[in-house]
């Protein structure tokens, strides 16, 4: 959740160093980067929920909160479409002259920072919500002011909503060195109802009453699948994430400091980039797997050592007299 804040801070303090530096990085070659940085977040954040709505299904109680899951996932889904909506459109001729330049007349309007910034912050209070109905899934406060502190937390989700699409808005009206800055007011006012709300919770479920005992070992196989995408989603874009903040230093090992004047100092193209990347990422994973086998070897072999060491079992039938053979006579 508190990712996109750190981007959105690091991108804002880049614009105060150099501002060619940050239109480099957001408006130059590698404007499409984000675009695919995009999908993949976009991916987490879908995945997570998802995880979260099928683990509810184990949850006695939660069956209350399900309904809310669909329109949850509509404005994750809107948020994602925003967010990777680009801001110019690769066309030929003939659509450029139709479009009247290289911005589309609607979808340019969604491509600018203003309204990816509200996208991102809607999905992140969208997520926060499904971590706080999972976690007060099959809890019952007892607490005599449980109703009023479970609107105050509604009014508080609301105000942060108000606050982000306030600034999402405004920020159409105003240039884009004044515009960088809103995102941080967007940050804090979702990060206080955060924190508000969790506090809020916390101290409203001290001593809550159970509606049941979660059913263990229950979940679908298809939440395990969603952890998998979340897992290699991840390390993808952590990969591209690292390629971002090298790149935009082009030609340089210190901005304008210190030059690359080696062979090497060219930067990559964003295909070839990616081609690389996802290499890096299956050896990753493939290191990771390794790992975990040699793992598996060694719990094996010690099941075995245990085995050789315990006492073989006594066949022998147990002796009774009724079993006896009879004495022959002479």
């Amino acid at each position: 959740i508190v990712l996109p804040f750190a981007g959105y801070w690091l991108g804002r303090e880049i614009y105060e160093f150099n501002q060619q530096m940050g239109i480099t990085m957001m408006g130059g070659f590698m404007s499409w980067l984000w675009i695919i940085q995009a999908f993949l977040i976009g991916v987490l954040f879908l995945a997570g929920n998802y995880y979260l709505w099928v683990g509810m299904g184990r949850i006695p109680g939660a069956e209350r909160f399900m309904p809310y899951t669909k329109w949850m996932l509509v404005v994750l889904v809107i948020g994602v479409i925003v967010w990777a909506t680009p801001r110019t459109m690769i066309a030929s001729r003939a659509e450029l002259t139709a479009m009247g330049g290289a911005s589309h007349p609607f979808l340019g309007v969604l491509g600018v920072m203003s309204a990816k910034n509200t996208a991102v912050n809607f999905m992140i209070l969208t997520t926060f919500l499904s971590f706080l109905l999972y976690r007060r899934a099959n809890k019952e406060p007892v607490v005599s002011w449980a109703t009023t502190g479970t609107r105050v937390q509604g009014v508080l989700f609301v105000v942060a909503a108000a606050v982000v699409l306030f600034y999402g808005i405004y920020g159409y009206f105003v240039p884009s060195i004044v515009r960088i800055g809103f995102s941080v007011y967007q940050v804090l006012a979702v990060l206080f109802a955060i924190f508000a709300v969790l506090g809020l919770d916390m101290a409203m479920m001290r001593g809550a009453k159970s509606r049941g005992a979660i059913r263990w070992g229950q979940m679908p196989e298809r939440s395990q699948y969603a952890l998998f995408i979340l897992a290699v989603t991840f390390t993808w874009l952590m990969g591209l994430m690292g390629f971002a903040r090298s790149g935009i230093r082009q030609h340089w090992h210190v901005w304008e400091v210190v030059r690359d004047t080696s062979e090497w100092a060219a930067t990559p193209a964003l295909g070839y980039a990616s081609v690389v990347i996802s290499a890096c990422v299956l050896i990753f994973l493939s290191l990771v797997a390794f790992i975990f086998w040699v793992g598996g070897l060694a719990e094996k072999s010690v099941f075995a050592e245990g085995r050789k060491l315990q006492p073989p079992p006594d066949l022998t039938p147990p002796h009774s007299p009724d079993l006896a053979p009879a004495p022959t006579g002479d």
